[in-house]
């Protein structure tokens, strides 16, 4: 049988160990309440600071934007400061600026339009000519007794080829022979052979016929009547077209040979009327004169086109069945054409 102090011993280390239970049951329930309040309150604090920082970064952003639109404000308006300052300065700089004239300045640059040249700039020589015996095929002009204009203009270019054979140059024929050669193909003879003159002969028809005629024409437009007419006989087989017009109006308003071709009928004229005045007293010496004739507005060289008699006076046209008389005319066209060439090998003095 237990004794009373055994009793007492295991009494108290019962009430010993009740209370430690009790203590080790009251800590591990304040440990879990107190985790069950850390948890919720962790959360709230993370949820308010994020709220802070977010709200925070919105208010920096909003401050940023609208520092940056002032800062482009302030740019904006220096800028329109400043071009309104440069405007004011401009505008007082134009209204104090004295008004110049600006045709005080001299120019030195040369007219669009083409002029001479002079010839001494660049020397030239006649080296080829092509010599256009008019008509062929058909009759031309025709006098009352039956002359005929294709075969006085052939005759009259194989005597001048002959008497040109002794000066330096070469000299060639749209046509040797009684045949039809179209306007065009005789121009083109010319240029394909890069003649440096081109000379055509051509015996008139005029009215009234007691006219005794000289004349020589180059290339250029003309109101007169009588050439126009002239023109479109000669012109009638020219071989343009429409298409072709205003290439022919350029080279009869704008062609930069119209001044050598003037001096080459000048010479020509002038030799024509002195070599045959004494065979031919009443002859009259009408000049030189422009004229759209095709032959002269296509060719590329100076270009000139002789009326050596009129087959419509009947003493003319008796004096051109004369060999005589054709020779002179050639020979009066030969001594021309020498003319000019020796004018433009002519050297000029030194110092003049």
């Amino acid at each position: 049988m237990t004794t009373v102090d055994e009793t007492k011993s295991r009494l108290l280390r019962g009430v010993v160990q009740a209370n430690m239970e009790v203590l080790q049951g009251v800590k591990l329930r304040r440990g879990n309440r107190r985790r069950r309040y850390i948890v919720p309150w962790l959360f709230a604090g993370v949820a308010l600071a994020g709220g802070i920082y977010f709200t925070r970064l919105g208010s920096w952003n909003s401050t940023r934007r609208s520092a940056s639109a002032n800062s482009d404000a302030d740019i904006a308006t220096s800028a329109t400061s400043a071009t309104s300052a440069t405007s004011a300065i401009s505008t007082s700089t134009a209204s104090t600026a004295p008004v110049l004239n600006i045709d005080q300045n001299p120019e030195s640059a040369a007219p669009l339009s083409p002029r001479p040249i002079d010839r001494a700039a660049i020397p030239l020589s006649v080296k080829r000519i092509v010599i256009d015996p008019g008509h062929g095929g058909e009759p031309g002009a025709l006098s009352e007794s039956g002359a005929m204009e294709k075969e006085i203009t052939l005759d009259i270019a194989l005597r001048l080829r002959r008497l040109m054979a002794r000066e330096p140059f070469e000299v060639l024929l749209t046509r040797q022979t009684d045949r039809l050669v179209p306007l065009d193909k005789r121009v083109a003879f010319a240029n394909e052979n890069k003649a440096d003159l081109f000379v055509s002969i051509h015996v008139n028809w005029m009215e009234p016929r007691t006219i005794r005629a000289l004349e020589t024409y180059y290339v250029g437009p003309t109101d007169d009547p009588a050439t126009l007419q002239l023109a479109r006989r000669e012109n009638k087989d020219s071989g343009y077209s429409l298409s072709d017009y205003k290439k022919i109006l350029e080279k009869i308003y704008v062609d930069a040979r119209h001044d050598e071709s003037r001096v080459l009928a000048k010479t020509i004229q002038t030799q024509l009327y002195h070599v045959l005045k004494p065979a031919n007293p009443a002859v009259e010496n009408r000049g030189v004169k422009s004229a759209p004739f095709v032959v002269l507005i296509g060719t590329q060289m100076p270009a000139i086109l002789a009326e050596i008699a009129c087959l419509s006076n009947d003493d003319e046209a008796q004096l051109l069945t004369k060999e005589e008389y054709r020779e002179n005319i050639a020979l009066a066209l030969s001594q021309g054409i020498s003319a000019y060439a020796r004018s433009l090998n002519r050297p000029d003095k030194k110092g003049s």
